[in-house]
């Protein structure tokens, strides 16, 4: 067995640095909380550093703020248009993985990201991440099929996880984790709006000139965000004040590791895709007790556990340093991070092919009903930014309350009470992305604030990791069940038989294909999609009420730890 060495990190390099931090923090704080709170109490910062971060952001904001916003744009547009680019391309069973490849590769290569950056420094990484999203995207505008369509996407969710990652990072270090809950909503406003527009504006262009025109723009995006992302950094590097910057700092490659964790990147692969894989093969090309489907479904969580316990007890340099995971603080919240967007994308992932089925030869708010979401996630976001900066209410009890409204949303969507074809129930899609956004404010910050600072470029790792892996499991499952559902209902309804598998096999590909049936079969045919897509509400129903658990046990824990507290104190964290 080898020797491990979590503790190992180069001198002179970001993670270094943040390290240093951290001692100092350390130091400066002699008020912190004896009850071992969820989060400890905050140190001030002198006005010389807050001016200095101001200019930081100042300066490394435009380039921040493009990575996200043409990001923004591309999940918005394919989350609007998916299932009719599929359709379009004869794929419409496997429109899942128009979303699903960009965002598997982000989850495999989010900790490869927390992993360099100890090595080759911030500005190189940031590079990287712009120039290959760019690069996947250009691979996009120039696919002619579905599977030259789906290895762009795996180039784009290579560049998108570091966007993500990176762009949180450095926020961190400027601002603090603090701040980090009232200027990550001011990054969700700017991802929502550009969401927002960036569906209806790319459904009517991918309408009106093709879908290739749509990702045509996104190129144009992303490669003015690698232009004005040199500009920042070329700035930066003028200003004297800034010399000794973390930002600044090139890192040493001559340290990285001659022996790359093999093991841990191959057990992190296979942990990422065999679920996905099982789930989307079953009663698709293999059926559910077929030895090989069955051995897939086994083999998926196993993965899990051997890739946990290799990291932590085996290999020299883990991918993701497993020491500051096992706490039940910061367990609790990373459940609760995955379960909450499990639920978001799960809904949001069902909700275009819901409306195509609902309302299939009608009117419907199909190009706007995401955009109602969008429209209710800043509103929640800086809600809890608010809530979080300004010690309003601890963040314990804005979890729990949030999760009873999530809750609430998921069963109104199952009980079709919730019609998200209809204009007139865009306000409770906005409720729910209200909702949705209150959580994106708490989870980060509470995720941060459960572990020291020194550990926090890999505890954002594997929360984008956890965050990326929960949405892929919940959109691969709506999908399965989905399609197994509807299939069992079209061959009730139109009996089995040759011509049945032939309108089961037609509409998997293209839904558009049922135009050719008659009324009763076409019926018929969009009814067993209709209660394939309610019987899948079953996994956010049952995500939410994990979470609710979660979020009560938190609650109960922290007033038996400070039962003289009152109602309106917060907990803030360290800086």
């Amino acid at each position: 067995m080898a020797a491990t060495h979590h503790n190992a990190r180069p001198e002179g390099t970001f993670l270094s640095a943040v390290a240093d931090h951290a001692q100092i923090d350390e130091t400066n704080s002699s008020n912190l909380n004896e009850e071992d709170p969820l989060l400890p109490l905050s140190s001030p910062r002198d006005e010389a550093s807050t001016a200095s971060e101001n200019g930081l952001l100042w300066l490394m904001g435009p380039a921040l703020l493009a990575g996200i916003f043409v990001k923004a744009f591309d999940i918005a547009f394919l989350a609007t248009s998916y299932s009719r680019l599929a359709s379009d391309l004869q794929h419409f069973k496997d429109a899942s993985w128009v979303m699903l490849t960009a965002s598997i590769c982000s989850a495999i290569f989010v900790p490869v990201y927390s992993y360099l950056l100890a090595y080759h420094g911030i500005k190189r990484m940031m590079f990287i991440a712009y120039g290959s999203f760019a690069f996947g995207l250009t691979l996009c505008t120039i696919s002619t099929s579905f599977w030259q369509l789906l290895g762009s996407r795996f180039v784009v969710g290579f560049g998108s996880s570091g966007i993500t990652l990176l762009s949180m990072i450095v926020i961190n270090e400027i601002v603090g984790v603090k701040q980090l809950a009232i200027w990550e909503s001011f990054v969700t406003c700017i991802e929502m709006g550009t969401s927002m527009a960036a569906g209806p504006l790319g459904a009517w262009m991918y309408r009106s000139f093709g879908w290739h025109s749509a990702f045509l723009l996104e190129v144009l995006f992303a490669l003015t965000g690698v232009v004005v992302l040199h500009w920042s950094f070329k700035k930066i590097a003028c200003h004297a004040r800034y010399s000794q910057s973390t930002l600044l700092k090139h890192g040493d490659p001559s340290q990285l590791p001659s022996h790359a964790d093999g093991g841990g990147w191959l057990l992190l692969i296979l942990a990422v895709t065999t679920p996905l894989v099982a789930f989307t093969l079953g009663d698709n090309i293999l059926r559910w007790t077929d030895p090989l489907e069955v051995a897939l479904l086994i083999l998926g969580p196993l993965f899990m556990v051997i890739f946990v316990v290799y990291e932590l007890k085996i290999a020299s340099f883990p991918v993701i340093d497993m020491t500051p995971i096992f706490t039940k603080k910061y367990l609790s919240v990373l459940f609760q991070v995955f379960g909450v967007i499990s639920i978001l994308n799960s809904i949001v992932f069902i909700i275009p092919p819901y409306i195509q089925v609902r309302a299939f030869d009608g009117p419907s708010l199909e190009d706007w009903a995401l955009t109602c979401v969008f429209l209710g996630f800043p509103i929640g976001a800086i809600s809890g930014g608010y809530l979080i900066k300004n010690d309003i209410l601890p963040v314990q009890r804005i979890m729990l309350a949030n999760a009873m409204a999530l809750g609430a949303c998921c069963s109104l969507f199952a009980m079709r009470l919730i019609k998200p074809e209809l204009a007139q129930h865009a306000p409770l899609l906005v409720v729910f992305g209200i909702s949705t956004g209150l959580w994106q404010s708490c989870l980060l910050y509470a995720t941060l604030s459960s572990t020291e600072k020194k550990w926090w470029p890999q505890t954002l790792a594997l929360y984008y990791l956890i965050e990326t892996f929960g949405a892929d499991l919940g959109m691969a499952l709506m999908s399965t069940i989905t399609r197994s559902v509807a299939k069992i209902g079209i061959r009730s309804s139109l009996g089995d038989s040759k011509t049945t598998e032939r309108i089961i096999l037609d509409a998997m590909r293209d839904l558009k294909s049922v135009r050719r049936l008659n009324t009763g079969a076409r019926t018929a045919v969009l009814v067993a999609f209709e209660n394939g897509m309610h019987t899948a509400f079953f996994v956010p129903c049952s995500l939410a009420a994990m979470v609710i658990i979660l979020a009560a046990a938190m609650n109960i824990k922290h007033l038996d730890k400070n039962p003289e507290r009152s109602d309106n104190e917060a907990i803030a964290p360290t800086n």
